[in-house]
């Protein structure tokens, strides 16, 4: 079974908002074992929403439409949907209560064009919408579902509770599995090379069996790399047992690289190690401003192993919290490798903990009144007996992108240390 995705809203072509709606859609479906086939996105003009449905008929076999269902002149996907199957609009009772209530128990006066939410296509089933105003539908068009719901995220996340079971009730679904590794300190085209062999026999995998396909992406982010190995057939049990396969020859190969595995990230693979552990954390940050601090924090239960951040953007700080040396900042810079190497002893020395991370560099696009260059880097990971890691990289990117690269490069080093020591 094939699926399509259609958006509508002026507001997602202009970028005024992000597309969230398509994600959560999709994630669900193939949870659900629904193949996503396509994903459109289109303005408020009743002539593209048309042209758009006509095609995905052609090439989908159901389609969900988000968007357009409000009570305002820009809102044309209810009647584009009701010229398109015929007949008229008239006024659905339960509806008409829901909207009417949703009103009076607000103190908001209820108008005609409150109202107008009430009508519906007399040719479609109604999907109703208990947290807001605009009813689903469910229409049958060419033999194919196709279903409408709003365009607001929390009411369709609410509706798709009910849409699903209606589809897994008229299609077969498919085994679907995802599995993602994530990698650091590699380069894309690099760890490519090192996978060659292993794509190869996922290949001819694929080439030999007729009802299972598996598949690699590729996601690089802000220095770390998602593997997500992919799996679609008809048997589940046969499916997994495979994926276990392939996934333990992609770990053997490259496992000095790999760092978690699905929802994991470097933040919370360090936490749940130090939590074990019973070992603590703290940074001090210059050019990251507390972005490291931040993904450690946003992990539920790091308050048991971090103690906190100094984010020193100024020499003054270093010097006068973290202890880093005046001679050091006038001889080498507030830019160097001796000087994140004595951020990290002094945040050590302030928090007392077992180990401490510190970033030193220039985001960009200004420099500072140095000769460093922009994107220059440093970071240190350290521990209390004084043994530590640095590295250094120039970036060549945006300041936001320095930054994460930034924080996943210290953080990995840490990793890295931290596994030394282990």
């Amino acid at each position: 079974m094939n699926v399509e995705i259609i958006n509508i809203g002026d507001e997602l072509l202009i970028g005024q908002i992000i597309n969230t709606n398509c994600s959560y859609m999709s994630k669900i479906l193939n949870d659900n074992g629904v193949d996503v086939k396509y994903i459109t996105v289109i303005g408020d003009k009743e002539n593209e929403i048309e042209d758009s449905i006509k095609l995905a008929l052609q090439r989908a076999d159901c389609i969900l439409i988000t968007g357009g269902l409000g009570p305002t002149k820009d809102d044309v996907t209810k009647n584009c949907l009701n010229k398109m199957v015929g007949g008229k609009l008239i006024e659905n009772k339960e509806v008409s209560e829901h909207v009417k209530s949703f009103f009076v128990k607000r103190g908001l006066p209820y108008t005609e064009t409150n109202h107008s939410q009430a009508f519906v296509p007399e040719r479609c089933q109604v999907i109703f919408n208990p947290i807001g105003t605009a009813p689903g539908m469910l229409f049958n068009i060419d033999n194919k579902l196709v279903f409408s719901m709003p365009g607001v995220p929390f009411e369709m996340e609410r509706m798709m509770k009910s849409v699903v079971p209606i589809i897994l009730s008229h299609y077969k679904p498919i085994a679907i599995i995802h599995k993602n590794i994530i990698v650091s300190g590699i380069g894309e085209s690099f760890l490519s090379d090192m996978l060659e062999g292993f794509e190869k026999d996922v290949n001819k995998y694929n080439q030999d069996n007729k009802t299972n396909h598996f598949s690699l992406a590729y996601l690089p982010k802000a220095g770390i790399i998602t593997l997500r190995l992919s799996a679609r057939g008809q048997d589940r049990e046969e499916l997994q047992q495979q994926m276990n396969v392939f996934l333990t020859q992609l770990k053997q190969t490259i496992q000095e690289y790999v760092v978690g595995e699905d929802n994991d990230n470097i933040a919370t693979i360090i936490g749940k190690i130090l939590t074990k552990r019973e070992q603590t954390l703290s940074t001090a940050e210059s050019c990251t401003g507390g972005n490291v601090a931040h993904l450690i924090t946003i992990n539920s239960g790091a308050s048991q192993y971090f103690k906190g951040s100094v984010v020193s953007y100024c020499n003054e700080i270093k010097n006068k919290v973290l202890s880093v040396n005046q001679d050091t900042l006038n001889t080498y810079g507030a830019v160097s490798e001796q000087t994140v190497i004595q951020m990290a002893k002094g945040a050590i020395s302030v928090f007392n903990t077992d180990y401490a991370v510190s970033t030193t560099g220039i985001a960009g696009p200004n420099t500072d009144q140095t000769k460093t260059d922009v994107g220059t880097l440093f970071v240190c990971a350290m521990d209390n007996k004084g043994h530590y890691l640095t590295n250094t990289c120039q970036y060549t990117t945006s300041r936001e992108n320095f930054i994460d690269r930034a924080t996943n490069n210290v953080l990995f080093l840490l990793l890295e240390l931290i596994k030394k020591e282990r």
